[in-house]
């Protein structure tokens, strides 16, 4: 019979080491639950009846995925490009159009996807003008990170949703979340291609909870041949 004795130094930093690695499975396993939670709210959100947009939204996380209506006009000059996508094998950015509510806020509409060849143009035609009430989804945006690339301000084009960052570029005080359309705006001639919006939260959590246990388990199958190879080495 194979002796196993892998000595007090080796235990203890295998037991500290599977510790850490079970707490953060265990971590893992709870963001799991929490996000699914947060998939499951916004799809309800998506299903429920549009509402009227409330009147305050602060920070914006509560009130994503929230389906309203918001009534007021649009404001000339303020298109933007937003993102690089692609629909169907076609580049090119969703068109963004500063909205005035009725309340003197302002909250850019998200009016849908323009492909690049047409995107100059799209960006130069001037929104529908007048009072218009608005159905769509309340969204964050694309949320920027060390690699997104810096806006073109000349065209102008952001590659993530920093509203304050654009909001400086109008001379603007935009809401925190973005009015995402749904279907083709009543008597406007648009470019743009709106989409139906999908609960596109990203939930990896259960395959780092499987990463984190499964180097637990291969922790000790080292542990246990190293245990063995000492005690083969002190006869």
């Amino acid at each position: 019979m194979r002796r196993f004795r892998p000595g007090l130094t080796l235990t203890l930093a295998w037991a500290f080491a599977t510790a850490v690695l079970i707490a953060l499975g265990s971590w893992q396993l709870a963001r799991l639950a929490w996000k699914n939670e947060l998939v499951t709210r916004a799809e309800a959100a998506l299903r429920a009846p549009a509402e009227p947009l409330p009147p305050s939204l602060g920070d914006g996380e509560t009130f994503e995925f929230r389906r309203v209506r918001a009534s007021g006009a649009y404001l000339p000059n303020t298109a933007l490009a937003l993102g690089f996508v692609v629909r169907g094998g076609q580049p090119g950015a969703r068109l963004l159009n500063a909205f005035r509510l009725e309340d003197g806020r302002v909250l850019f509409i998200d009016r849908g996807f323009v492909p690049e060849e047409r995107l100059v143009e799209a960006l130069r035609r001037p929104p529908p003008m007048g009072p218009r009430v608005l159905e769509g989804v309340l969204r964050r945006g694309p949320q920027g990170g060390w690699a997104t690339p810096q806006p073109d301000r000349s065209l102008p084009r952001w590659y993530a949703f920093d509203h304050k960052a654009i909001g400086d570029h109008f001379q603007l005080d935009p809401e925190p979340l973005l009015l995402v359309l749904e279907q083709p705006e009543a008597g406007a001639e648009s470019l743009a291609r709106p989409e139906p919006v999908v609960v596109d939260l990203p939930n990896p959590h259960l395959g780092y909870a499987a990463t984190w246990f499964g180097l637990a388990a291969a922790l000790l199958v080292f542990y246990i041949l190293l245990g063995r190879n000492a005690a083969e080495g002190s006869r």
